[in-house]
């Protein structure tokens, strides 16, 4: 079912912020599956809350190779004044045990769908953080995740995660079923590895359908995946938070 997907999706978070989610779907194609059509993709909302502040100093440099650790992650993280939303009082910022950390495969598994629920569980990351955030405008962003890897680990990660998505335009798991659409973001400010997913989750009533909107990137030895969520229509997710979580991963890896 989609909360079993969601709490797997948001494992970090030790929370389930999804908890008004459960239902049914029909499927729909990604923009890049073989064969299919672009999903569309809800319009943004005029921004009325904070924006991201350039005022918070970025961090410095570390050690030249260093795999951040989850004390440097915190550094690295997004800091108050830097997103829209304030870091929720309850969660806050929570460590990822390393033995929830899986190993990555040598080659991905058969199931795309299955891989792409398990990718975002941070598969074989070194150290992983989930900073969760309260805001009242909705495309703003409820959880940012930091994951580092080892070697080349953060590059097969993102590459196994990509291909994943654009192979499961829908997954019906459990009987539940949910729609999954993606693009790459080529924009200005966003390394090459990046993509934006947009998880539906279809109820009997149109009118209960929710709504998971992700960016996530590769920077360096790191992979960042933020995460706005509500009812459908959702807004996507703002930008200019994942672009300050950006600047501060490259400060911080001297990138």
């Amino acid at each position: 079912m989609f909360k079993r997907h969601v709490s797997a999706l948001m494992v970090a978070t030790g929370c389930l912020l999804l908890s008004a989610c459960s239902g049914t779907a029909q499927s729909a194609a990604t923009g890049h599956a073989p064969g299919a059509t672009r999903s569309p993709v809800a319009p943004s909302a005029p921004r009325t809350g904070k924006a991201s502040s350039a005022s918070v100093a970025l961090p410095k440099p570390g050690a030249a190779g260093a795999i951040p650790d989850t004390a440097r992650l915190r550094e690295l993280v997004l800091q108050p004044g830097e997103a829209a939303g304030v870091p929720n009082g309850e969660s806050g910022i929570r460590e990822v045990n390393p033995g929830e950390l899986t190993p990555l495969p040598r080659t991905p598994p058969p199931a795309p769908c299955k891989a792409m629920w398990a990718q975002f569980e941070q598969r074989g990351a070194q150290a992983a953080i989930a900073q969760t955030f309260d805001s009242n405008e909705p495309a703003d962003p409820r959880v940012n995740s930091l994951a580092s890897y080892a070697a080349t680990g953060a590059e097969t990660a993102f590459a196994q995660l990509r291909a994943a998505v654009a192979a499961c335009p829908s997954d019906s798991a459990n009987g539940n079923k949910v729609t999954v659409a993606y693009e790459d973001l080529d924009k200005a400010g966003f390394p090459e590895d990046t993509i934006r997913i947009r998880i539906t989750s279809i109820e009997d009533n149109p009118a209960d359908n929710y709504v998971v909107d992700k960016i996530v990137t590769r920077v360096g030895v790191c992979i960042v995946d933020t995460s706005g969520m509500g009812p459908e229509p959702h807004p996507r997710l703002a930008e200019e938070p994942v672009l300050r979580q950006i600047e501060r991963l490259r400060a911080g890896q001297g990138l």
